[in-house]
């Protein structure tokens, strides 16, 4: 039976000299990995992240579905031709890689990545997106932390806790960091912060999630972040 989703490519692998297996997060089902059969020979480009609108045949016994036509859905053009956008895109596509489980329809996740999609499609600094994608993100999948005050000055990384006293679970996090982090999770963010600090917030949004999420590990992508958009 011939079914039709929209898909967020999160990642792709050859299946044979001509054919391809593309794992999307898709609107109605969630998590699903489809053959793309002769997709090189279609000279069809596909980017991580791409919006696409998908085509497909999948049997009952079949945990993959086999495409008939794919289409992008929202066209991207200035994510695909800059470069820092491009890097981010493969770095956001490793994180769902790690964290997206679900084979079931999540709506309020499909359209918090799609925003998100639409976002860095129109962003002319890229350098606080990834900040606050985390934060989007962390919350989507339920592991916002817990605030034991209204003005936090430390944060416990292993608690996953803002609270007014410190820890040894948040020796090096306090000051303006802590107050970054709190008011992305508050969504009362309304102060500029130093680039230095935009950076330290991510490398321990990264750590929250490595300590929180099973088999975390972006820190190849990382690398490639820390070269490129943070030098």
């Amino acid at each position: 039976m011939k079914q039709t989703d929209i898909g967020i490519l999160i990642y792709r692998k050859n299946y044979s000299e001509s054919s391809l297996i593309l794992t999307f997060f898709t609107e109605k089902e969630g998590l699903a990995t489809f053959i793309f059969k002769g997709a090189k020979k279609k000279q069809k480009a596909v980017f991580a992240l791409g919006i696409y609108e998908i085509t497909f045949f999948k049997r009952p016994e079949s945990e993959m579905g086999i495409i008939n036509s794919l289409d992008n859905a929202v066209p991207l053009n200035d994510f695909y031709s800059n470069p820092q956008k491009i890097i981010l895109g493969f770095f956001i596509a490793d994180i769902l890689k790690q964290t997206i489980k679900m084979e079931e329809a999540d709506p309020s996740l499909f359209e918090f990545l799609k925003n998100q999609i639409l976002i860095l499609e129109s962003a002319q600094d890229c350098f606080n997106f990834p900040l606050h994608f985390l934060a989007g993100l962390t919350r989507e999948l339920g592991y916002s932390p817990l605030f034991e005050s209204d003005n936090p000055i430390s944060f416990d990384i292993k608690k996953g806790e803002f609270s007014d006293f410190k820890s040894i679970n948040s020796i090096g996090i306090e000051g303006e960091v802590v107050h970054l982090l709190g008011s992305l999770f508050q969504n009362e963010l309304k102060t500029n912060y130093s680039n230095e600090t935009t950076r330290k917030a991510l490398y321990i949004l990264l750590e929250y999630l490595t300590i929180h999420t099973p088999k975390f590990n972006v820190a190849k992508s990382m690398e490639v972040i820390r070269d490129t958009l943070y030098v």
